[in-house]
């Protein structure tokens, strides 16, 4: 869980973000709000709500809103080799206007890819599960009967960084998500 008695994991920005994000909830309804020009391209902009994760495991949220200030305003569950911007990741998200995406970024500092899910936004249920390197992503109207978005084989430390990842996708503008 990322919230126990009012108390997240840790969260910052990650990127060089035009304004600063935040997150905060209680009981298990969580908050994420970010800036940041994009979790794409060879460098990320976002804020992330996150724990550390060693081995084998996986992330499961409702996505229940998130602000519109581009289509492609986003939040979900990502999973993430480092804290720097160029980092590795799978990310299984919904967006603002562009509908459910697995993107993920297969080494430091290369291009990312995306593999388009199901129509629609928030609410959705979203999940990723990792077995080794072999990275699976997930969602789900009802959080019972799970959707297969795709998969990626992608190198990362046995130790990683699990949890909930929001941009605006117009940087100095803060976007929440609610989770």
């Amino acid at each position: 869980r990322f919230i126990d008695h009012g108390h997240i994991g840790r969260a910052g920005d990650i990127g060089g973000v035009g304004a600063h994000g935040w997150a905060g909830g209680s009981g298990s309804d969580l908050t994420v709000a970010g800036s940041g020009g994009d979790i794409w391209g060879s460098g990320d902009e976002f804020h992330f709500a996150y724990r550390t994760l060693s081995g084998d495991g996986s992330i499961v949220a409702r996505v229940t809103g998130v602000d519109y200030y581009d289509a492609w305003s986003k939040g979900g569950v990502m999973m993430r080799d480092s804290l720097a911007p160029g980092s590795a990741h799978a990310f299984m998200l919904v967006s603002a206007g562009k509908g459910l995406a697995f993107q993920r970024r297969t080494a430091h500092g290369g291009g990312s890819a995306n593999t388009a899910g199901p129509g629609g936004g928030a609410p959705a249920y979203v999940k990723l599960i990792r077995a080794g390197n072999a990275f699976n992503a997930y969602t789900s109207p009802d959080g019972y009967n799970w959707l297969h978005v795709g998969g990626e084989w992608i190198s990362m430390g046995s130790t990683i960084y699990v949890g909930l990842a929001v941009t605006s996708h117009s940087d100095g503008t803060v976007a929440s998500a609610s989770f």
